[in-house]
């Protein structure tokens, strides 16, 4: 069970994390509704829980906002001084802004969002797990009273939210929507958890039985009980189980103190046919996993095996099967609009009948057949008789 927790973990490589982040915020920027601002999800300070505002107010009778933005970057604690994903994610934010500086700005302040008519307001973050912390941002933008007015008026020249993300858990994704601003959220891939990833309870039982800390310290499926299945190269959520990233008596973390220096080597990007057969017997296509369909098919048609793999059972939606794939929600997506445009599927994602047809014709497909034997070469004599009679 331990070594199929393993086997079911997102491992993203610093590569995959920065260019698939800056594939979706180019896709949503490309949206429409410009200008844009663009924020980083960080700790905010607060007080009895209550985060701070995120933009100055006037004292008059009627709150006007002024100023300018919040830091990409900043401590909560003057004494604490580490950074986390925020710095990786705020270097991202600038390259985009200096790319297009009229049209996306960076952490626009509400004199900016006035002058540039800035009509939408992206938080980008690198993992929504429990949704807090991106709550906890969106609150505290929501308590400043003109962005509550911009917002009122967002169907024509307001303030529409946005949250982009390269991975989210269900609950934490859920948390975020609920926000009274109603954000929409994107993600560049779904994130496996332990319930997701597992359909018996096997797997929680062994993170309770071999949790470092007892419960009642501290929740052995992590923070708020994520049981996230996923390491970034730049660090492990702490929603992982306790049994990856915490030291006890006698227990020794793959991950120590979240930190993947030690293993980020084996973080590879890999997606090759070894990696799409896994990802089939993870489904239970083992028929389809075991053709020679797949070693010898090109990565698009792969790609499109692992999707109508995933149709066939429920739930079908673009995140579930990004989770099930290992693909990115936006090669998901591509994917499911050309099997729409074939009629493998229908309007709500479920294979048609030449769709279970394609998949069966995979299936038959017989192992790739070996190369033929070189062909002898062509026959020359190596030496010369001599000969039997005077020629004439």
């Amino acid at each position: 069970m331990a070594v199929a927790i393993l086997r079911a973990m997102m491992l993203v490589s610093r590569d995959a994390f920065a260019e698939g982040l800056r594939k979706l915020l180019l896709e949503r920027l490309a949206k429409g509704g410009e200008p844009i601002g663009l924020y980083v999800e960080r700790e905010l300070r607060h007080r009895h829980g209550v985060p701070f505002r995120l933009f100055k107010e006037t004292t008059t009778k009627v709150r006007r906002a002024y100023g300018v933005g919040p830091r990409p970057v900043e401590p909560t604690q003057s004494y604490d001084a580490d950074v986390g994903s925020e710095g990786l994610v705020a270097q991202l934010v600038s390259e985009i802004c200096r790319a297009d500086p009229k049209k996306v700005f960076n952490h626009p302040g509400p004199d900016a969002i006035r002058k540039h008519r800035i009509r939408r307001f992206v938080l980008v973050s690198d993992f929504i797990g429990s949704g807090r912390r991106a709550q906890t941002y969106l609150q505290s933008a929501w308590r400043v009273r003109s962005v509550r007015s911009w917002w009122s008026g967002r169907a024509t020249k307001g303030l529409a939210f946005e949250v982009v993300a390269y991975a989210a858990t269900r609950r934490g994704r859920s948390v975020v929507e609920r926000h009274p601003s109603r954000p929409s959220v994107h993600v560049v891939v779904g994130c496996p958890t332990l319930d997701s990833a597992f359909s018996t309870a096997d797997a929680r039982k062994l993170c309770f039985k071999y949790s470092p800390v007892p419960p009642s310290v501290m929740p052995p499926m992590g923070y708020c009980g994520g049981g996230a299945l996923i390491a970034f190269a730049h660090g492990v959520p702490n929603n992982a189980p306790l049994i990856l990233h915490k030291r006890g008596p006698g227990w020794a973390p793959l991950f120590p103190a979240r930190v993947t220096s030690a293993t980020r080597a084996q973080f590879s990007d890999a997606s090759d046919a070894d990696t799409v057969r896994a990802h089939l017997l993870d489904m239970r296509q083992t028929r389809l996993a075991t053709a020679g369909t797949v070693a010898g098919a090109k990565p698009h048609a792969q790609t499109m095996l692992l999707v109508l793999a995933a149709l066939s059972r429920p739930p079908r939606e673009a995140e579930t099967i990004s989770r099930k794939t290992g693909l990115t929600v936006l090669e998901v997506e591509a994917a499911l609009k050309k099997a729409l445009k074939n009629e493998w599927v229908d309007g709500e994602n479920r294979l048609t009948d030449l769709g279970h047809a394609e998949l069966n014709q995979a299936r038959k497909c017989p192992d790739a057949a070996p190369l033929p034997p070189e062909a002898p070469p062509f026959y020359y004599p190596s030496s010369l008789r001599v000969p039997r009679g005077v020629s004439s």
